[in-house]
């Protein structure tokens, strides 16, 4: 299953949704720190109505995942797993 279809990224309605996916589309080709400020920008927009639930800070790392090159996803599923995030 996609990360855009699990039901936390689903339940984070329409508008959010497409917030991810030009987050994830502005963020491809970049470098690391370079990618983390585009999520960072976006993350600002996700949360303009109010700070994001810890459901919605889930499905937005598992966007920001499905937007990294494989071993970077690995890496990152591994952080959050640290950090008690998965």
């Amino acid at each position: 299953m996609s990360a855009w279809n699990t039901p936390e990224v689903q339940a984070l309605g329409e508008e959010r949704l497409q917030l991810l996916r030009q987050a994830a589309e502005a963020a491809r080709g970049k470098t690391g720190m370079e990618r983390l400020d585009v999520f960072l920008e976006y993350g600002e927009q996700l949360s303009a109505g109010g700070s994001l639930s810890p459901e919605e800070q889930k499905a937005l790392l598992a966007a920001v995942a499905a937007s990294l090159p494989k071993e970077e996803q690995k890496q990152l599923m591994q952080v959050m797993a640290m950090l008690g995030l998965k």
